[in-house]
């Protein structure tokens, strides 16, 4: 490449790079956060913020329900910022910008077609799921930019380099652990051998991980543990989850595929299939950047499969197809960029190319409405904390508490942590029985409880009839204020009269 082809090329991508970050800020500030747990993310960053500008953090802080590095990374600038929801977003907006960039270098690489390139660029820019959770604070979109940044060091063959991207992906969630087999096992399919210190990075988080762990809580599996429980928790509340019913099978297809995209989806299985067929064929035109990028999805559809039929994830969301999403579009364009070229009918073979990418382009419209909802979710959750604050204000007792298991209630208040009580904090006696759990909020100040519907929630497994307007005890419980939810479950807020 002469050196005007590689500026026009820097030029491309800062471009490109340009109108990502303009678009995916924007979404930041407009879009509200999604879902509860991007509230406990925000949660716990804003713990190891304060710890880290207190001078107390230590390494077992870093643990927890989820793995830490994005909670860390955001953690970081928050000790001057001080703006934990802010941060975040910020951080998961520019990972989703640079997947964009990513996604157009990655099918560049499969191709050397600068339109098609540009297509793909644009469905993963204009995808409103890529849009809502690039403004969240949630790891999903982060760990798909380091899984996407991991690939594109494989195609160039940096072994090293690619073990780096993919071990920080595998400290963001547990579904890149399976890159610890991948990588390895591409490079030895490739060249046939292994670089043993990239396999020694690749092996590093999971080991760090146990260590940390143990530290914590003297078990190495206690990670796992926590997991186990909240699952079991979680088909409790929804005994269907028990086995495999046909109505939640068809739902948890239909939604992993709205954040896969059913063409998307599709190219990865078929592309899947022709590398396998090429190279068992040994033919010429076998591709190894596309059997790599292949088995990047295959091994993490892999890995969602294998903990759906454990129970170990026992329902799928939409947002975790996001990856497969990203993964699935260089391959939709490689074939593209095979049918134009073997097929006779040039001009035919251009008009089947725009086809397909229009319909990956219709694919993202049913992901709109998630859109609406997540934001009238976050009008509800506005609401109730609105009329918490507002009634926290009016207490004559500064020292009065709230009881929620809402995060979003927590975190939208600004309210100091100690102002609240949360199940999962309350002492083992209190979690017996009614009687304790009233009296332990009595002792602690309890004014409020918001309450909604959790498979982790006290007030839920002790006051089945809460949140019935008509079949609760008026005695005990005042209603403040109620916002219903089209996407979440409802919100209500009570004066406890206990």
């Amino acid at each position: 490449m002469n050196t005007d082809s590689i500026h026009r090329s820097r030029v491309t991508i800062y471009f490109l790079l340009l109108i990502a970050v303009a678009t995916r800020l924007l979404a930041a500030c407009l879009l509200p956060n999604a879902e509860q747990d991007g509230y406990s993310y925000v949660e716990m960053i804003a713990r190891l913020s304060a710890n880290m500008r207190t001078g107390h953090f230590q390494i077992v802080d870093l643990f927890g329900f989820w793995l830490p590095l994005f909670q860390l990374t955001a953690a970081i600038p928050n000790v001057w910022i001080d703006n934990p929801l802010l941060v975040a977003k910020i951080l998961s907006s520019l990972c989703g910008a640079i997947s964009c960039v990513l996604v157009f270098a990655i099918t560049q690489k499969l191709t050397r077609n600068f339109l098609l390139s540009c297509a793909v660029f644009v469905l993963v820019l204009c995808n409103p799921l890529h849009i809502l959770y690039s403004a969240a604070a949630m790891t999903d979109v982060p760990h798909a930019c380091l899984v996407l940044g991991s690939l594109y060091f494989v195609l160039q063959q940096r072994w090293i380099v690619a073990a780096v991207f993919a071990a920080l992906a595998a400290s963001v969630r547990l579904e890149a652990w399976t890159l610890v087999i991948m990588i390895p096992l591409i490079q030895f399919c490739g060249e046939r051998k292994i670089s043993w210190i990239a396999l020694s990075i690749l092996f590093l988080p999971p080991v760090l991980w146990l260590g940390i762990c143990d530290l914590a809580t003297g078990n190495p599996f206690a990670y796992f543990a926590d997991r186990v429980r909240y699952q079991a928790s979680y088909i409790d509340f929804y005994p269907s989850r028990r086995g495999f019913t046909a109505a939640d099978i068809r739902q948890d297809v239909e939604y992993l595929l709205l954040g896969a995209n059913n063409v998307a989806f599709l190219a990865i299985i078929v592309a899947s299939g022709l590398s396998i067929f090429q190279f068992v064929r040994k033919q010429r035109r076998f591709s190894p950047a596309v059997a790599a990028t292949a088995a990047y999805a295959i091994g993490l559809i892999g890995f969602l499969f294998a903990g759906y039929v454990t129970k170990r994830q026992p329902v799928f969301l939409p947002r975790y197809g996001l990856s497969l999403f990203v993964l699935g579009l260089p391959l939709l364009a490689w074939l593209l960029q095979l049918l134009i070229d073997d097929w006779k009918f040039h001009r035919a073979a251009r008009s089947v190319a725009v086809v397909a990418l229009v319909l990956c382009l219709a694919g993202a419209r049913p992901q709109i409405p998630t859109v609406f909802k997540v934001m009238a979710d976050s009008h509800a959750q506005q609401q109730i904390t609105d009329a918490l604050v507002a009634a926290l204000g009016q207490s004559p007792n500064d020292n009065w508490r709230c009881f929620s298991d809402d995060v979003a209630v927590r975190v939208l208040s600004h309210l100091p942590p100690d102002r609240f009580l949360r199940s999962q904090s309350m002492p083992a006696e209190a979690q017996q029985n009614v009687e304790a759990f009233e009296s332990h909020l009595r002792a602690q100040h309890a004014a409020y409880l918001v309450f909604t519907r959790a498979e982790d929630s006290l007030p839920v497994k002790f006051y089945p009839d809460l949140g019935r307007s008509d079949k609760i005890d008026m005695q005990k419980f005042e209603t403040v204020s109620v916002a219903f939810s089209p996407f979440g479950p409802d919100v209500w807020l009570y004066r406890l009269h206990f």
